[in-house]
């Protein structure tokens, strides 16, 4: 009987302290699976976008000027960037644009352009609602990316957000609101509810911990129940 006491008491005290956690645990997986992980990550989006071949009749600064104006570049490519040519120049630290027909510096992008861009990479049905330019504090859905960055919002009852490096105009991420929903249960999920990303933090480590072992209380009183139920049983036959 102490056996059973000492089971009952622990598994009802760790339950009552893990119980909150497990029913969030499990509703987080519940939406994390049954959503495609596909529509989460808003490829239904995002229209493919194809190359544009380069106008070599607008390209007047070749390359060898380019390297000579920014002597830290590590890589300097030319691309098509809304119907005319510029070079996009790498270095470690920092990324930049250069108008291929007059070797201008024309970063950060400006909004027309980056609406431009927006509405050509844009696949739903909603119109721009708002363009922002992100110079510091980005929320928390686009913490990873480096600023200034652009953000797009457009219309919908799903509130699309496409995001784009300012100094590039490259097409960095989109987010909408399943999405935003995916990222609250998963810091639900893992507990961690400053950076969202640490699955190793102290306190999923102990909410973890007390659920193991409120289950093992929990086989613990199955075993005793069982045998109790078989020592009956066998009193009953004899």
């Amino acid at each position: 009987m102490r056996a059973v006491s000492f089971f009952r008491k622990y598994h009802k005290w760790l339950t009552l302290i893990v119980g909150v956690q497990a029913v969030l645990w499990t509703l987080s997986g519940v939406y994390m699976t049954v959503i495609p992980l596909d529509f989460i990550h808003g490829d239904h989006l995002v229209r493919p976008v194809e190359s544009q071949k380069i106008d070599w009749n607008r390209v007047s600064v070749g390359p060898g000027r380019v390297s000579q104006n920014y002597p830290s570049a590590q890589s300097i490519e030319l691309i098509m960037l809304a119907g005319g040519p510029v070079y996009r120049v790498k270095s470690a630290n920092s990324q930049t644009l250069v108008d291929a027909a007059s070797g201008g510096h024309i970063s950060p992008v400006d909004e027309d352009l980056v609406r431009m861009l927006a509405v050509e990479h844009y696949a739903g049905e909603g119109v721009i609602e708002q363009v922002t330019l992100l110079e510091g504090n980005l929320p928390q859905e686009i913490q990873a990316a480096d600023p200034p960055l652009w953000r797009v919002d457009f219309s919908g009852a799903n509130e699309p957000t496409f995001y784009f490096d300012a100094d590039t105009a490259e097409f960095l991420s989109r987010r909408h609101n399943f999405w935003r929903g995916f990222d609250f249960v998963w810091m639900l999920h893992i507990m961690d509810y400053e950076d969202r990303a640490n699955v190793n933090n102290w306190l999923l480590r102990a909410a973890a911990s007390l659920g193991l072992l409120a289950a093992f209380a929990g086989i613990g009183l199955l075993f005793f129940s069982f045998g109790r139920r078989r020592s009956s049983a066998s009193g009953e036959t004899g």
